[in-house]
């Protein structure tokens, strides 16, 4: 009897299902590892500070990402009894990383305020 698990829409439905729950647990853990917009106004930290805890968020959430789709995807293929081929490894590997900084709220408003709101500018690198 042929393996359902062999269908591709059958198998990227059960991994996509697995790494959407998986991330709806680690994104918010990480995304509260960083203060808020709103908790670095109040303290008054500038743009170049804001700009350093946006880069190291992103840092976090690559290693992260990376760690999950290692992992999970191992232990997916080893629990499932199934071989995890190129096309599905890179279906699930886009949808995981948007989903993972997609639930980033407070990177996604630190960029927004940085990129739109508040700019770079030349002035700032001399005040």
């Amino acid at each position: 009897m042929n393996n359902p698990l062999n269908n591709i829409p059958v198998r990227l439905s059960i991994f996509s299902s697995i790494y959407v729950v998986t991330l709806i647990f680690v994104a918010p853990f990480i995304d509260h590892l960083f203060s808020s917009l709103e908790e670095d106004k109040l303290i008054k930290e500038n743009n170049f500070q804001i700009l350093l805890e946006i880069i190291l968020h992103v840092i976090v959430l690559t290693i992260s990402w990376y760690l999950l789709n290692r992992y999970l995807r191992q232990s997916l293929e080893l629990l499932l009894h199934v071989k995890i081929k190129d096309a599905t490894k890179t279906a699930i590997g886009f949808m995981s990383s948007i989903a993972l900084v997609g639930l980033q709220k407070n990177l996604i408003d630190k960029l927004k305020y940085v990129s739109l709101n508040h700019p770079f500018r030349m002035k700032d690198l001399y005040d």
